[in-house]
């Protein structure tokens, strides 16, 4: 059985490793709206280019987009005339939209004929129906008439600059866009150049499962199109880039299984190793008897050898079906055990085999050859530490690990590398060399301290009361030392592989909460459409629905800072607290409350980002000019603030530079209170939504962290239903070790006292009295396993978190503590202890004539 685990064990993993993989290729891909955006150079020859595209391999469609600048949109409307800096034409297909449907989401109006981004239609006040007017590059004037209003999901990738290195072109899209239809444009265009560009979709059905398979294909037919074109396009590959960080998500759920998985392992040979211990004097009787017959020592191995083969036949024939029942249970629907995966573990479980039972056939055969026997090691002299801790071996690896760790940190922990356009991937494999050093070395340091303290604190164990013969269990305990504290080390590292399992998947899943809570903004979000000017006295309709427990008002709008235009957050640093999380970690060098407060007493404070910070060189205290919309006419003017700190994350803001201010000051600079959301707290999410989006008008959306769980974590990071798979495998067979590592060491325990037992019962010894020799050792076994336990939970989580520290988005501030799983879990190895001392002393106390000549 403890080879069908081992091989089970290892099956499961390696089937996680797979399904998890092709997983997020699967949902790296989904989420890319267009996969290519060839541009054709000014050289090229766009027919051609076109041709090219059209035998590509795999193709689901492609699409010709084309584009011009011109220099100014206005339009005139009840509250005068309203103009916008340069803006971006684009034309597109009346059908671009469904054959690309992430790329362009309808607001308000038509989805068909002249569309306005958002953000243009709020900067010239505009609504469908309405007219506005372009003027082209030579002067000229061009009215068209505003069919409907889009949002642009993508706009980062859409106006990407095509053939810049990664992170190398502009640093926002731009907040004037116009679609027309492709008839539109060369009235449009004159005096300007056109940049064309061919949209392309492949059929992701097809890609490899592995996303550096994945994305090495995609590079290649780049490659061949380069060639077939030779100079004439360049390509803006959204989808190696989505493939880029499918691998590195993929490479760090391989690091964990590997950091998790290797210890899980050694613990099932450690469970494996026990089972045959129990069977040790049995098996050195067999082995006397077969030599008194003449059986010689090859005879004796190769029964060995065919005892062998049978265990890990029938481990692998039991373990497989545990596998599957396994996957079944944890991972997602659809997992299978995959051919790979099940070699490995079938070709571990051999080796689980062949060490634990040739071996201990060779030491019998040794024994024999040596004239030595072991009948019992109850009376036997003291036991000896074991060579690696004679030799100091924990406090080495221990001291090891210590000093990768430091190394490694001292510049951040980037364990893995997947620039982004680069087919080949970087693991940093020193970083993994402190917990590799960790683990053994603290299962020893527990085996150290255990024994040590079992030699000197006996008496508290074995309740020295009168009566109880207190030195006779003493005794036999500080004797059998090495043997409990082996079992304790054994115990420990159970617990503490499912614990710091717990441990971290439940940060992740904090981490993953938090996530969502700051993409949506609060529990309920109600954000206004495009152009709605809503005052913050609108909240108080909010606050009867059904749950709402605070409502607050958040400004958001746009500024220039010097050429880069953010998204820029009004608040009430006073009571935004109320509705939002918000950690000590969005505010580097201060804490949150600290930051709110000194905001709060600046009137014109802004926090900004570190790259805005960086890139213009400006520190607290500084002032900055900001360009803001201001006036009836909402021309952007310069208005001055002072830099007061610095911001990381904030609800609703975007993964790149952004800035928080007053929203009284915005009100008062810009002539506006207009409110761009409501963040709600709400006892009950899903309530309070459905309440507000049968209430509000249409154009309004809502939005609730659990609806949108499913989606923000679909589209980040290492996704939550992976790591809940591999929680549910690694503590499923986590407990199950813990229970079996703590159970057969008592039962070997109670078959090594066999003889001490019997004879105990022989003089008149209760069953009582005789349970208190296991009892002694099954307290000290199990205290020394939850404490040490305890102790190697902590140190491995601090340092998966640490090393792993790339998967958690934000970086979490502490981890979280599952407090109802542990309990659990010491509270299953307890009852297991009890009934194992219980079954023991039955089993081995037995004291009639056919024992006693066993003796």
């Amino acid at each position: 059985m403890s080879v069908a685990v081992t091989v089970a064990f290892v099956a499961s993993l390696g089937s996680f490793i797979t399904v998890s993989s092709a997983d997020l290729t699967v949902r790296a891909s989904a989420r890319v709206p267009v996969d290519w955006q060839v541009q054709v150079t000014p050289q090229g020859d766009p027919a051609r280019v076109v041709a090219a595209v059209g035998r590509l391999p795999d193709l689901r469609a492609h699409v010709a987009v084309d584009r011009v600048a011109v220099p100014e949109l206005s339009a005139t409307g009840p509250d005068g005339s309203r103009q916008t800096g340069q803006a971006q034409i684009l034309a597109m297909p009346q059908d671009y939209a469904a054959v690309f449907p992430g790329e362009i989401r309808p607001l308000v109006g038509s989805a068909r004929g002249v569309l306005l981004a958002q953000q243009t239609a709020a900067n010239l006040a505009v609504v469908p129906g309405e007219t506005i007017t372009v003027r082209t590059a030579d002067g000229a004037t061009s009215a068209l008439t505003v069919d409907g209003v889009v949002d642009l999901p993508a706009a980062d990738s859409l106006f990407q600059v095509v053939g810049a290195p990664a992170n190398a072109g502009a640093t926002a899209p731009p907040d004037n866009v116009v679609l027309v239809p492709p008839d539109r444009l060369p009235a449009l265009a004159r005096g300007t150049t056109v940049v064309h560009q061919i949209h392309v979709g492949f059929d992701h059905t097809v890609l490899p499962h592995d996303p550096a398979a994945a994305g090495t294909l995609i590079q290649q037919r780049d490659n061949h199109l380069q060639i077939e074109v030779a100079g004439g396009a360049l390509v803006g590959d959204n989808l190696q880039s989505a493939l880029s960080g499918a691998r590195e998500d993929a490479l760090y759920a391989f690091l964990l299984v590997l950091l998790l998985g290797v210890p899980g392992v050694a613990l099932a040979a450690t469970v494996a190793v026990l089972v045959v211990a129990l069977r040790g004097e049995r098996r050195r009787r067999e082995v006397a008897l077969l030599r008194l017959r003449g059986a010689g020592p090859g005879t004796v191995l190769r029964l060995a050898a065919g005892e062998t083969a049978l265990t890990a036949l029938l481990g692998a024939a039991l373990g497989l079906p545990m596998a599957w029942l396994a996957i079944r249970l944890a991972l997602p629907a659809g997992s299978h055990l995959v051919p790979a995966s099940t070699w490995t573990a079938l070709g571990v479980g051999v080796a689980v085999a062949a060490g634990t039972q040739l071996g201990p056939a060779i030491r019998v055969m040794q024994d024999r050859r040596a004239g030595t026997v072991r009948a019992d090691t109850s009376f036997a002299p003291p036991d000896r530490a074991p060579w690696p801790l004679r030799l100091g071996l924990d406090w080495i690896l221990l001291a090891g690990a210590a000093v990768t760790f430091w190394l490694t940190s001292r510049g951040g922990y980037h364990v893995v590398l997947a620039p982004e356009g680069v087919a080949t991937t970087a693991v940093n494999y020193a970083a993994l060399l402190g917990p590799a050093m960790a683990w053994p070395g603290l299962a020893l340091l527990v085996w150290r301290i255990s024994a040590g303290w079992f030699a000197r604190r006996t008496g508290r164990l074995s309740g020295d009361r009168p009566g109880r013969a207190p030195e006779l269990e003493a005794a036999s305990l500080r004797r059998r030392r090495h043997i409990v504290a082996r079992g304790s080390a054994g115990l420990a590292v159970a617990l503490g592989l499912a614990a710091s399992t717990a441990v971290f998947t439940s940060t992740y899943d904090a981490q993953a909460r938090l996530d969502v809570a700051l993409t949506v903004g609060a529990d309920v979000a109600v954000t206004e459409p495009p152009g709605a000017v809503v005052s913050p006295s609108a909240g108080d309709t909010l606050r009867d629905a059904p749950g709402v427990r605070a409502v607050e008002p958040l400004q958001h709008r746009f500024a220039y800072v010097g050429p880069d235009l953010q998204d820029i957050y009004g608040v009430n640093a006073d009571t935004i607290r109320r509705v939002t999380p918000l950690r000590d970690s969005f505010t580097p060098g201060s804490t949150v409350s600290s930051a709110l407060a000194t905001l709060s007493s600046t009137p014109d404070g802004v926090l900004l980002s570190a790259e805005t910070l960086h890139d213009y060189q400006l520190r607290p205290g500084d002032p900055v000019q900001l360009q803001l919309q201001t006036g009836p006419d909402r021309i952007y003017q310069p208005v001055t603030f002072h830099v007061i700190g610095q911001i990381k994350e904030f609800p609703t803001a975007p993964k790149d530079s952004f800035i928080v201010a007053n929203a009284a000051y915005i009100t008062h600079v810009t002539g506006s209170d207009a409110v761009g959301s409501f963040l709600i707290g709400s006892s009950d999410p899903t309530a309070t939504a459905a309440s507000l989006r049968s209430r509000l008008a249409p154009g309004v959306n809502v939005a609730d962290v659990r609806s949108a769980r499913a989606t923000v974590t679909t589209a980040s990071g290492l996704a939550a239903s992976d790591l809940a798979g591999l929680s549910r495998l690694e503590l499923g067979f986590g407990v199950l070790l813990a229970l079996a590592c703590s159970g057969l060491a008592l039962l070997l325990g109670a078959s090594q006292r066999r003889r001490s037992l019997v004879l105990l019962r022989a003089f008149g010894a209760t069953p009582r009295q005789r349970g208190r020799f296991l009892a002694t050792e099954a307290r000290g076994l199990v205290l020394g396993g939850v404490l040490g336990g305890a102790a190697i939970a902590a140190a491995i989580s601090y340092l998966l978190i640490k090393v792993l520290t790339g998967i958690f988005d934000p970086p979490p501030a502490a981890p979280a503590i599952p407090v109802g799983y542990l309990v659990a879990l010491v509270a299953g190895v307890v009852a297991a202890a009890a009934a194992v001392v219980v079954l023991g002393g039955r089993m081995a106390g037995a004291a009639g004539p056919k024992e006693l000549r066993d003796l």
